[in-house]
């Protein structure tokens, strides 16, 4: 039981570091979006800033955190 637990809080630990990088990266073309002169690129960046916050998400709720 013990192993058990200990497997859950590490991929528990793991999950939220994902997380945090999913924010940094949506942070970040949030970001290149707005410096981008071409409203192509930048359309693009910003949809793939709501994707990174998406998963950001998904890995919350699975890591157990915020919903």
């Amino acid at each position: 039981m013990e192993i058990q637990e200990n497997d859950r809080a590490e991929t528990g630990l793991f999950l939220a570091a994902l997380a945090g990088a999913e924010e940094l990266a949506a942070k970040k073309a949030r970001v290149y979006s707005r410096l981008l002169t071409d409203p192509i690129l930048a359309e693009d960046m910003e949809a793939l800033a709501s994707r990174h916050e998406q998963r950001k998400a998904v890995l919350d709720k699975l890591a157990g955190g915020k919903k």
